[in-house]
């Protein structure tokens, strides 16, 4: 079995490929998803040299924050990518690298007083259901655009991009990888219309994170292939 230092070189490495096959003179940042993992796996994982790390749970990040404090670990960076949750959002906030999960006007009201209330300005991505999945959040296409003009003008937050998850794995309803990533990054092109300073497209995972690269992803949150090994 692979060790989490060659599977974190593996991927680095197939990025490069890819970008390099996709004409694409930039490397996509490597967000490595910490969710469920011990202790060990995660500083493994630091060691190894992936320094953007996120977490889906708000009591589980201020555990690892507490386990890797920024005093000891000044060039680590968090991003959020699970669900607001209003009440573990008040109890657990502390400014971080980026929220990519923000799904609505509701959420950005409260992150921008908690924001304004730390004295750090926040980043946040604003989701985008681009599956139109009943059970998913993000906010669906046909409202995307009247959501990035409401909440850029929240203060204390900064509207970095957009985060869109890939198909339902197994669902034969489900769009395509390539459509859903191809219709992320036709909205995320529109949107820097909107806001030229948005340069973040938070696309692809483990499973499909090559086809977001295709699509021209900025970023991919990549969990299950740096700790057991790369799917093929």
């Amino acid at each position: 079995m692979s060790t989490i230092a060659e599977n974190v070189e593996a991927i680095r490495a197939d990025i490069r490929e890819v970008s390099q096959a996709s004409g694409r003179s930039d490397l996509p940042r490597l967000v490595g998803v910490t969710k469920t993992r011990s202790l060990e796996d995660v500083r493994a994982l630091i060691l190894a040299g992936v320094d953007h790390l996120a977490e889906n749970r708000w009591e589980s990040w201020h555990e690892r924050l507490l386990a890797f404090p920024g005093n000891l670990w000044p060039s680590i960076f968090w991003h959020f990518i699970g669900p607001i949750q209003g009440r573990a959002l008040k109890r657990f906030y502390r400014p971080l690298f980026c929220i990519e999960s923000l799904d609505n006007l509701s959420h950005g009201t409260a992150l921008s007083r908690l924001a304004l209330e730390s004295g750090a300005p926040q980043s946040v991505l604003l989701e985008v259901n681009v599956c139109r999945a009943p059970g998913r959040t993000g906010v669906l296409p046909e409202n995307l655009f009247p959501e990035i003009e409401a909440l850029a003008a929240l203060p204390g937050l900064r509207l970095e991009g957009l985060m869109v998850m890939g198909p339902i794995p197994g669902d034969a309803k489900s769009p395509s990888s390539s459509e859903v990533f191809g219709e992320g990054n036709a909205l995320f092109q529109e949107a820097r219309r909107l806001i030229p300073s948005m340069g973040t497209l938070s696309m692809g995972m483990s499973e499909d994170y090559r086809e977001a690269i295709r699509w021209g992803s900025t970023e991919v949150r990549i969990g299950r292939s740096l700790f057991e090994g790369m799917l093929r």
